[in-house]
């Protein structure tokens, strides 16, 4: 009998053995691995920061203009020792960043590198926190894969070597969900999740709000576990009773160091941008559903991603299933922001990078799992209730499938939204009854127990996003230019040492000097700007947004202005005006 189950043994033995020799050799070394990442990923975030960002990065010139306006209030501080210096003012909703960049502005001097560094940190930072939070769920292979994709991702590397806050934005979201893990076995390290959450929408940017469903929903689940008796009433107080505290902190320290300083400023910015914006806000639920689905889509987001984006969104949902923390919070962070990104018809690319993230960690899980355990069908029973579900979550997949296979040649205009939603309803359901019927015939699901075969399976979708990513890098990399600044340096010799330059364009013109920069908006700083700051010099584009602004400018003022110097910045005509 000895002999027999020997035998029976030795086939198994070997495998399973090599599978753990192998993943902890990969955890053995993960803390090199992350360091050879980590390295790869700052080179690519700091190479030639002097650069300009590539001309298609975005529709918009985001990325040219709010590094400099989203760190006005810095600038301010640095030079005249006050964030708040005329009616424009990112501090009151950018708090955290504004901060931190007029330290660095005191140390460093203000300038086109030093701008970038709170952004490019953020990034960097953002590679070891999405490892330990990949990891934390107890795939240690996802973590390196997650802190890989991370590093490399082309939109995330390009928006952390801008001065914007999105990559700060990220970084506490990542810090939030990790600390939320942790503290579920390490109940006051929930303190730091709340804290991070909380800072999120209070500290970094206040449209990270749809952190607070996030979160709310999380701990619906410990509400329903503790009904289930998977976890007791007492473990759910104290777990609610950390997090509130964090909160409570990230909290104080707005309310003394923003709102109670700034209150007028801060209520005014909030009702002007949640009842109005540039493009305006879906006025019906078919126009928000519309708005809703085509997230990343006009960005160009997913396309620059597409391998990473479709396993990641296609096995999340499954993923999430199985009640892994880090999974659950990933798909709630996926959803909460896409339904608060379809309320603003204005979108530029930088609002919707931080869905990439809980995408990266899905799609690392997705390839690790199939890599350790050879599963790529699941063995499962779909239910009608899971069915519907599945098929909401894919009706915006087939919206855009619908969008990107006319080739935005029928991009659906005003009240035309009924007919195309009810079109990708149909696409969603039709795939999700062929995976029902899939996972109906194949209820034992389809194992792949060779090595070789499973090592090519994740390797080429990992291959494919990474020549993606490093492809796109390196043709903006070879092609970059550098006309922003060699633009800022030619102005600021140009003008007269007490010039004082207002226009959209004035503040990122004018990052390197020390000039007074007064940057006017459609709401702000348009009235007075030769009484209330002495404005000597103009710089207007010609796109839409500057020539409706041209156009509530006094009239007598461009009477007595001249043009003196045009730049071009992506084939718009800046032109720099004297008034005489």
């Amino acid at each position: 009998m000895g002999k027999e189950k020997s035998r029976t043994k030795k086939p198994t033995t070997p495998v399973r053995q090599k599978e753990t020799d192998i993943e902890g050799l990969i955890d053995k070394y993960s803390p090199v691995l992350l360091l050879i990442v980590i390295a790869l990923g700052l080179w690519l975030r700091i190479a030639d920061l002097r650069a300009d960002p590539p001309p298609d990065l975005s529709w918009s010139f985001a990325p040219y203009t709010d590094e400099g306006l989203n760190t006005y209030s810095a600038r301010n501080y640095a030079l005249y020792h006050n964030f708040k210096q005329d009616d424009f003012f990112p501090f009151c909703v950018y708090p955290l960043v504004n901060i931190i960049v007029a330290f660095v502005f005191k140390i460093f001097g203000i300038g086109f590198v030093q701008v970038k560094l709170l952004s490019v940190f953020a990034g960097v930072l953002g590679i070891l926190i999405i490892f330990l939070f990949a990891r934390s769920g107890g795939n240690k292979i996802a973590g390196p894969l997650s802190a890989l994709l991370l590093a490399t991702c082309y939109p995330l590397v390009m928006y952390s070597r801008l001065g914007l806050v999105e990559t700060v934005q990220i970084l506490f979201l990542l810090l939030a969900g990790l600390f939320w893990v942790k503290g579920l076995k390490k109940t006051f390290l929930l303190l730091f999740s709340g804290f991070f959450a909380a800072g999120t929408f209070l500290l970094v940017k206040l449209s990270a709000i749809f952190i607070v469903g996030v979160f709310f929903l999380l701990f619906l689940a410990q509400i329903i576990a503790v009904r289930r008796k998977e976890i007791n009433l007492r473990q759910l107080l104290f777990n609610l009773l950390w997090f509130i505290s964090g909160t409570i902190l990230a909290f104080l320290f707005w309310f003394f160091f923003v709102f109670l300083p700034y209150r007028a400023e801060y209520i005014q910015y909030v009702l002007r941008h949640s009842t109005e914006s540039p493009a305006g806000h879906p006025g019906t639920i078919p126009a928000y559903l519309l708005n809703t689905f085509t997230v990343g889509l006009r960005s160009r987001l997913f396309p620059r991603t597409v391998w990473m984006v479709l396993i990641g969104y296609l096995t999340l949902p499954w993923l999430a299933k199985d009640k892994n923390p880090v999974l659950r919070y990933s798909l709630l962070w996926l959803i909460m922001g896409t339904l608060m990104l379809g309320y603003m018809n204005y979108r530029p690319p930088r609002y919707e990078i931080i869905l990439l993230p809980p995408l990266i960690i899905a799609f690392a899980t997705a390839l690790s799992n199939l890599w350790k355990d050879g599963i790529l069908i699941p063995a499962s029973r779909p239910t009608i209730k899971m069915t519907i579900a599945f098929l909401l979550f894919l009706w915006p997949l087939g919206l855009q499938s619908i969008i990107y296979l006319s080739g935005f040649r029928a991009f659906p205009g005003s009240g035309s939204e009924s007919g195309i939603l009810v079109g990708a309803l149909i696409i969603a359901l039709a795939i999700s009854l062929a995976g029902y019927l899939l996972f109906r015939t194949r209820r034992n699901g389809l194992v792949i127990k060779h090595r070789l075969l499973r090592t090519i399976l994740v390797l080429i979708p990992v291959i494919l996003t990474m020549r993606l990513d490093i492809g796109q890098f390196s043709h903006w990399f070879t092609n970059r230019t550098h006309n922003l600044i060699s633009y800022a340096r030619d102005l600021d010799r140009l003008l007269p040492d007490d010039a004082v330059v207002a226009g959209s364009w004035a503040p990122p013109l004018m990052i390197e000097s020390r000039k007074r920069a007064v940057a006017i908006t459609d709401w702000a700083n348009m009235e007075g700007l030769i009484e209330r700051f002495g404005v000597t010099h103009l710089i207007m584009g010609e796109n839409e947004a500057d020539m409706k602004l041209r156009e509530k400018i006094d009239p007598w003022i461009w009477e007595k202005s001249q043009p003196i110097r045009r730049y071009i910045v992506r084939g718009q005509v800046l032109t720099v005006y004297s008034l005489n």
